[in-house]
């Protein structure tokens, strides 16, 4: 009995060794012909039942992996979290004449939100707002974060004051030909605008801020034909949060006697109303169309209340560096400096990411991850979809992709790609992705 284990288990390591071989070839062919430095592609493959490595190349090469790294901070934000967490912003009535609102720094408070609180208040008594901040830190972007990429829509500022996503959207609309186009600013944020779009024949506008000498004024050149939508990042969240709560007041009829300020909640302070948005809202957010600003919120608040004390980014990294010991995953080679991947700063290897999600392979958390069709991955490798569950990651230079692939045998295997590349363009790096992917789909 003990021989015929053995020739069984001897017969299926050749498999294993051939499938290897045939992957090796394809995957060897697919590289050279994508044309992409070899020595800039980073994979790593494992058989998903036994954690066995199956492929390799330039597995161990620390390179960044944008967004990818969601994946592995998703993981210890909502351990630490928990299943039935809520983001919160509370209203408190501390006398006659006085409340609190207690921000829960959601991600997904709206203004109208807002306008929901302000009408549990009794306008006849009013005379002062404070606002506790305290749940999170109040640094606003992430270590490393490119100083150029301040007017990306994709990576707005977080903080406790976080409102409307963060964004301002503005719509520049053509007038007359040659004439100065109007700039519609429906929000009503605290914003100038220096306009100098003219009517033309083209949508060609640039946009730009100084953040030293005017932090509050845009400037807009160039010329637009048709209607233009933009989503601005807000420079100044707690100028834009007090501007919007004004408002709801003043739309009462509410007029403050004294400016809104800071101030923490006490016991004595009671709840009279509330604003809840669950957590798995986030997590389809962050795993399907990878979402900056909300998983960095989400670390802090989960650093916050594991540490048990006002959260900061920080404890969001040492949240991450528990859940390996926790895991029995050696994290002592790689860097991971914020929950969402988007500073340059991160370091990790496509060997500790597969070693990553092979340990967590029964986590609840791979159900949300995006299937061919969904969020980042709609368009892309849609033959594959009821096999493949994966989070992309795309900055300046860098494409990847790291997941658990069903092949067309029923194996199941967890893969991780990195490329970091300047010559090869995005369209060519996430090609050779798909590519790769096919290829372990029917081979492995």
């Amino acid at each position: 009995m003990k021989k015929l284990i053995a020739l069984l288990l001897s017969l299926f390591m050749l498999n294993i060794s051939a499938e290897a071989k045939s992957l090796n070839k394809g995957f060897n062919s697919l590289i050279r012909d994508s044309h992409i430095s070899h020595n800039s592609i980073s994979i790593s493959v494992k058989n998903a039942e036994n954690g066995k490595t199956v492929f390799a190349q330039n597995d161990r090469i620390l390179m960044h992996p944008a967004s990818v790294q969601k994946l592995l901070t998703i993981m210890p934000i909502t351990d630490a979290l928990g299943n039935d967490y809520k983001f919160k912003t509370e209203l408190f009535k501390r006398s006659n004449s006085e409340y609190l609102l207690k921000l829960g720094a959601d991600p997904y408070l709206k203004s109208e939100d807002l306008d929901n609180i302000v009408s549990k208040i009794n306008n006849a008594t009013i005379k002062k707002i404070y606002i506790d901040n305290t749940i999170i830190e109040n640094k606003d972007w992430g270590e490393g974060w490119q100083w150029d990429d301040d007017l990306n829509s994709s990576m707005p500022r977080f903080n406790s004051y976080n409102l409307d996503g963060n964004l301002t959207k503005i719509t520049v609309i053509p007038t007359d030909p040659s004439k100065q186009a109007f700039i519609i600013n429906p929000q009503k944020s605290p914003v100038t605008f220096y306009n100098n779009v003219i009517t033309g024949n083209k949508n060609d506008i640039k946009i730009s801020r100084d953040n030293i000498i005017s932090p509050n004024v845009l400037k807009l050149e160039g010329t637009v034909s048709s209607p233009q939508i933009y989503y601005i990042p807000n420079n100044n969240l707690k100028m834009y949060f007090n501007k919007k709560l004004t408002d709801s007041l003043e739309n009462r009829r509410i007029y403050l006697k004294a400016p809104i300020t800071n101030d923490k909640k006490t016991d004595k302070d009671i709840m009279i109303g509330s604003v809840e948005h669950p957590l798995s809202e986030a997590i389809n957010d962050v795993l399907l169309d990878s979402n900056n600003m909300v998983i960095e919120t989400m670390a802090k608040l989960a650093g916050g209340k594991y540490y048990g004390k006002e959260g900061a980014d920080s404890d969001g990294i040492k949240l991450f560096e528990e859940y390996c010991k926790k895991h029995n995953i050696d994290a002592s080679r790689v860097r991971i400096v914020d929950a969402s991947g988007v500073s340059k700063n991160n370091l990790t290897d496509t060997d500790f990411i597969t070693e990553y999600l092979y340990k967590n392979k029964d986590n609840n958390i791979v159900e949300h991850m995006a299937s061919p069709g969904q969020g980042t991955l709609t368009g892309r490798m849609l033959p594959l979809k009821d096999n493949l569950k994966a989070k992309t990651g795309t900055l300046s230079d860098i494409s990847s992709i790291a997941g658990y692939l069903t092949t067309r045998n029923g194996h199941k295997y967890v893969f991780c790609i990195m490329i970091n590349d300047p010559v090869s363009n995005s369209a060519a790096k996430k090609n050779l992705e798909n590519y790769l992917i096919r290829e372990m789909y029917f081979k492995l």
